[in-house]
């Protein structure tokens, strides 16, 4: 008996939704990788300018004027005050691995270098956050870019590359 070997065509999900959603991953990974650091920017503000426009669509349609004035706030706290926002996230972010790193590092150190290697990497990022978070932030925003990126061209695919 001859063994029937079926191989798996992958076919691209054209579908007006999968284009459009493709579309967003691969211009949001393209600014990413392209401005690094400076994308967020565009990205606070275009959330923000959303926001502000879904707040007076629901304060006007009359659907909720509290939901409505709400948005808008939080659409212009995110266009005005975006970076003090990320700025304090990421202190606090280092300064929280700095500590967790140290606490491993207390409870590993007589075990030698290789077991406190993870410790020390993270106090190091924990430095990094700190220290120079927006040059860290670059590194985080090139490989977030990449990553949406890749699930654009996935998207495309959808759930065909699956083997059944």
């Amino acid at each position: 008996m001859a063994k029937s070997k079926s191989k798996s065509k992958v076919k691209l999900d054209l579908s007006l939704n999968n284009l459009l959603t493709c579309f967003v991953y691969a211009v949001i990974g393209i600014l990413l990788v392209v401005l690094k650091g400076g994308s967020l920017g565009i990205l606070m503000s275009v959330i923000g300018g959303l926001l502000i426009i879904l707040g007076v669509l629901d304060a006007v349609k009359g659907k909720d004027l509290v939901k409505g004035v709400v948005e808008i706030v939080i659409g212009i706290a995110i266009i005005v005050g975006g970076w003090i926002f990320a700025s304090i996230v990421l202190l606090i972010f280092g300064i929280l691995l700095i500590v967790k790193g140290v606490i491993e590092l207390l409870e590993v150190y007589k075990k030698g270098f290789m077991a406190a290697l993870p410790a020390i990497v993270t106090i190091v990022i924990g430095v990094l956050l700190v220290i120079a978070k927006w040059a860290l932030m670059d590194v985080i925003c090139i490989i977030a870019g990449v990553i949406f990126i890749i699930n654009a061209v996935l998207t495309l695919f959808g759930k065909k590359l699956k083997k059944k």
